[in-house]
């Protein structure tokens, strides 16, 4: 009788304990996502990340409701988080300054950039970088275009004054030099592309940031302000998990990512196609391998001398302000 008692009690505790994480585990299941809002850029860089983890539900499996907002530049993406109408967002270079200044941080790396060009039209009968001296040339200030003039100037020993620039958006970039309202511009694919394609041989590529590799280094990040960081650690990590995977899938699917481009962005195929070969992609384990090697100290070191010769900053500042190396190695890359 005892041993029937006794068993009858062992059963009775287990199946306690049964329900009860059966219970708990329904509470975790039923709990509701947490909305957020996440800037992207329409090119190939700054869509594929997000885009993949849209489409293969990777935000979902963070628990993550997520709305796609997409916008022209990294400054604007910047202006809209610090006004709290997003949180979390994907810049190119130029917008890092904005990281330096406090702005925002920078969570971890998307990509290299290799897609910055001068174009210079035939009309303005520009052989090389010298002969900018006194052309009209369009670009946006304190995008990485802007960057790129600044150091293709400087290495022949000329400045931006010696030129006449005209600051403009990236679509009024692109009218300016169909319309011949410009002699040169310097920008970024994928409308480089679009240049090229509706110009042809009216055209010609006078300097890539691949020329430049010696003092250029043109990452890509994705980016939270101080205090959303602070005040949502569970939503930034798990947001970091699910760019993380997406990652990945990108670097093992490329051909599929341009199809996931292409279909968001409402871009064609062959278009996207091209602007694969833009940047050096990173995945997760590059981005462990940078962060834990030091190599992406070295990355936005280089990233942060170019804002100082240009004069965008006027002061070095210590990386590990706003580039969050240690806190994504403790929360996120190590778990």
């Amino acid at each position: 009788m005892k041993k029937n008692i006794c068993l009858s009690s062992m059963f009775t505790v287990l199946l306690f304990l049964i329900l009860s994480c059966f219970v708990g585990c329904s509470k975790n299941d039923d709990k509701e996502a947490d909305k957020i809002r996440v800037g992207y850029l329409a090119d190939f860089s700054g869509t594929s990340a997000a885009a993949i983890a849209k489409e293969k539900g990777f935000f979902e499996e963070e628990n993550l409701d997520v709305e796609l907002v997409k916008f022209l530049n990294g400054p604007s993406e910047v202006d809209s988080m610090l006004a709290g109408d997003i949180q979390f967002a994907y810049i190119g270079h130029g917008a890092h300054s904005l990281a330096i200044q406090g702005k925002v941080n920078i969570l971890f790396p998307n990509g290299l950039s290799k897609s910055e060009q001068i174009i210079v039209g035939e009309w303005a009968r520009v052989n090389n970088i010298t002969d900018l001296k006194g052309k009209t040339i369009g670009t946006q200030l304190g995008t990485s275009g802007d960057i790129l003039l600044d150091i293709a100037l400087r290495k022949v020993g000329l400045t931006k004054d010696d030129v006449n620039i005209i600051n403009m958006n990236v679509n009024e970039i692109v009218s300016a030099m169909v319309l011949k309202n410009v002699d040169a511009v310097s920008i970024w694919a994928p409308y480089t592309f679009e240049i090229s394609t509706l110009l042809g041989h009216e055209v010609t590529v006078l300097a890539s940031i691949t020329n430049y590799l010696d003092e250029a280094v043109f990452p890509s990040s994705w980016i939270v302000t101080p205090d959303y960081q602070n005040k949502n650690e569970d939503i930034v990590n798990r947001f970091s998990m699910a760019i993380l995977k997406a990652m990945d899938y990108r670097a093992n699917n490329m051909d599929e990512t341009v199809q996931i481009v292409a279909k968001l962005n409402g871009t064609p195929v062959e278009s996207v196609v091209l602007e694969k070969e833009t940047a050096i992609w990173l995945d997760g384990s590059d981005v462990k391998s940078a962060y834990t090697d030091g190599t992406a100290i070295k990355w936005y070191e280089a990233q942060q001398q170019i804002f100082l010769n240009s004069r965008v900053i006027s002061s070095p500042v210590d990386i590990n302000n706003y580039v969050q190396i240690r806190y994504m190695i403790n929360n996120v890359l190590l778990k």
